[in-house]
């Protein structure tokens, strides 16, 4: 699904383009080639394959995947791309490089999910080898394009934005860190953490952002940064029990 001249959607459960519990999964053309923003969740990776040559591109063109984070509907299907792509995977190194390639069950949170009904019983994380590991804040030129990688720990410490230029536009792929209307990922789930974004989220404060590309939801291609600043501006607000900060009157 075309969105504009250089960022396609090929994949994503809910606009149904492929089945499996897939996030959104970007295709980006470059002047000189194509890449991927994440990977699915592995279970329909045929499909994928297939809405690319639909656009009328060769899957095999891609050289890289940036994913994310290592939550499996953005990351398991990444090993399945990279042996049919033959392409390189690239993660944050803030333990995304560990988890994608090596994290145990209890590392990646399995039993947590699946005691509470969010994985099958007989789910399998599939890891895949990451052909390089990013640092936060690192700039890198992929098919043509310059990219700058944000780590903003909150839904994990792992998650990670991509900020660049398509279309005479600033945009910014953000993955679950925050999604339309100011809503962030907050999760009930190990490595998720309010006070975490309290630190993250802020680096992406002030960045002039156009087009709003998250992992799942509504992606927007004008004034994208009006997101990003309604989640800030509600990791401001306080609640507190009626009482408190209310004056009391000592008779």
């Amino acid at each position: 699904m075309r969105i504009t001249p250089s960022v396609y959607i090929v994949g994503s459960t809910p606009l149904g383009l492929s089945e499996g519990y897939d996030c959104h999964i970007y295709l980006v053309r470059g002047p000189s080639g194509l890449f991927l923003i994440d990977a699915g969740n592995g279970y329909d990776t045929q499909t994928i394959l297939d809405n690319i040559k639909a656009e009328g591109f060769d899957p095999k063109d891609i050289t890289h995947i940036l994913l994310t984070h290592h939550h499996t509907d953005h990351a398991r299907g990444a090993k399945a791309l990279k042996d049919a792509i033959g392409c390189e995977v690239w993660i944050v190194e803030n333990t995304g490089r560990h988890l994608l390639q090596d994290g145990t069950d209890e590392e990646l949170g399995i039993p947590y999910a699946k005691a509470h009904g969010m994985y099958s019983q007989d789910y399998v994380y599939i890891h895949c080898p990451v052909d390089h590991g990013i640092d936060d804040g690192e700039e890198f030129t992929i098919a043509g394009i310059d990219i700058q990688a944000i780590n903003v720990i909150g839904h994990s410490y792992d998650s990670t934005c991509f900020i660049m230029n398509l279309d005479g536009r600033k945009c910014i792929f953000s993955g679950d860190v925050v999604y339309s209307d100011g809503v962030i990922g907050l999760l009930n789930y190990p490595m998720s953490s309010l006070m975490d974004y309290q630190e993250g989220l802020p680096k992406l404060k002030g960045l002039g952002i156009e087009g709003f590309f998250p992992g799942h939801g509504l992606f927007c291609l004008k004034n994208g940064q009006d997101h990003i600043d309604k989640a800030l501006a509600n990791l401001d607000i306080i609640f507190a029990p009626p009482s408190v900060g209310q004056k009391v009157s000592t008779g």
